[in-house]
């Protein structure tokens, strides 16, 4: 089965590495999977596509010399958009399916939708509305689910929102949850090492460890979709509520060049609250700094089923999160963390109070996060699943519609 994977980015973020997993899986098991990949976005993982399948990935500068302008302009050269891009790639490798990674792909797929006789296609959704809302169209969403021949949807929310904001019919889009590529299998800890070189950023970390502070921390992008416009403030709170017991609130992916972390320093500074907060930039093992928080937390205001969550439960690190927040509330209902009533930051630092006082509860919470990723979220028990939804998708026909 020739599948062409479409990706729309290659960050270290969690719909890329997911597919990343996949494919290697895939190859690893020998499936019978011819790949290619078509990466929309350039990024940090693409080498490691490019190690696994053929990889063609959009990443124009942004200046370029006249002559190049020019000749794209003309048609002759590298394709003239992603979504050129991702009309060749069809034509060349004549794929049997689409695997389309995410749901915001619709903008770069008209060219599929003229083309009689196209592939099978199968969407993976990652995105619930507000992110949909932000970086595709309401046309562009019914573009890609009118020519998917099999929708996924990572979590049971994910596949409601699906059906109310955009008319899906439930039975049209199977549930499979994310997963982790466990490494050794069955170890319960994601792949992934420890951090070389970046010592001098982790000391303060480690300097609080070593004093018996309470250490709490979030990870992800530092935009308001996450909830880091939230963080000083929580800060702030935890501050009054801890009522002097030492803590550390760390935040992982914090570029250090981005407005929204700027500002966020700014803010700590004027509180006085410096030495409570840790902004740490990106990292390619963030896992072995989520290993040392005594809890995860997510200030999302919407995240479809997070995969960092989940890193931070194979570590027995139970999640703190907002009710309303997205699928992660799915996971924590089940004895794996605690929920609290959406952007109340005083509940969220209650919470995270009440886990530093009580290490049983929090050892109970982190065993039982443990012991469900262990049992829904291992690549071995997922991507079996996936690739029989891709098979399911060739089955039912050449053609998506």
């Amino acid at each position: 089965m020739r599948v062409l994977f479409v990706s729309h980015m290659a960050t270290r973020s969690g719909a890329p590495l997911l597919l990343l997993w996949l494919l290697r899986w895939l190859m690893e098991h020998e499936c019978g999977i011819d790949p290619a990949v078509v990466l929309l976005s350039d990024g940090p993982l693409r080498p490691e596509f490019e190690a696994l399948a053929p990889t063609e990935t959009w990443s124009r500068p942004l200046f370029q010399p006249l002559l190049k302008r020019l000749t794209t302009r003309l048609g002759r050269g590298q394709a003239s958009s992603p979504a050129g891009l991702l009309e060749a790639a069809v034509k060349r490798h004549s794929p049997d399916l689409i695997y389309l990674n995410t749901l915001v792909l619709g903008q770069h797929l008209k060219g599929l939708s003229a083309d009689s006789a196209r592939p099978a296609c199968l969407s993976h959704v990652h995105e619930l509305e507000t992110t949909l809302a932000t970086m595709s169209t309401p046309e562009a969403v019914a573009r890609q689910l009118a020519l998917s021949t099999e929708v996924v949807a990572c979590a049971a929310r994910v596949r409601q929102s699906l059906h109310l904001h955009h008319g899906l019919p439930l039975d049209r889009c199977s549930v499979i949850p994310g997963f982790l590529h466990l490494s050794p299998p069955g170890d319960g800890h994601p792949e992934g090492g420890e951090l070389v070189g970046q010592e001098s950023l982790l000391q303060p970390l480690e300097t609080a460890l070593a004093a018996g502070s309470f250490v709490f921390g979030f990870a992800g992008q530092a935009i308001p979709r996450k909830g880091f416009d939230l963080f000083p403030l929580l800060v702030r709170e935890c501050e009054r509520i801890f009522a002097g017991q030492p803590f550390l609130a760390v935040w992982l992916g914090a570029s250090p060049q981005q407005e929204s972390v700027i500002l966020a320093r700014r803010d700590l500074q004027l509180l006085g609250l410096e030495h409570r907060a840790l902004l740490l930039p990106p990292m390619p093992s963030g896992i072995a700094v989520i290993r040392r928080y005594a809890v995860h937390g997510l200030l999302s205001r919407e995240d479809p089923y997070p995969l960092v969550a989940l890193e931070a439960a194979a570590s027995s690190v139970p999640t703190v999160c907002f009710e309303g927040g997205g699928g992660m509330v799915e996971f924590v209902a089940d004895g794996c963390g605690i929920a609290v009533p959406y952007l109340d930051l005083e509940a969220f630092a209650a919470a995270l109070l009440r886990l530093s006082n009580d290490q049983e509860t929090r050892r109970r919470l982190g065993e039982r996060s443990r012991a469900r990723v262990l049992r829904e979220s291992s690549i071995d028990d997922v991507a079996p699943q996936l690739l029989a939804s891709m098979q399911r998708a060739v089955a039912a026909g050449a053609h998506c519609g």
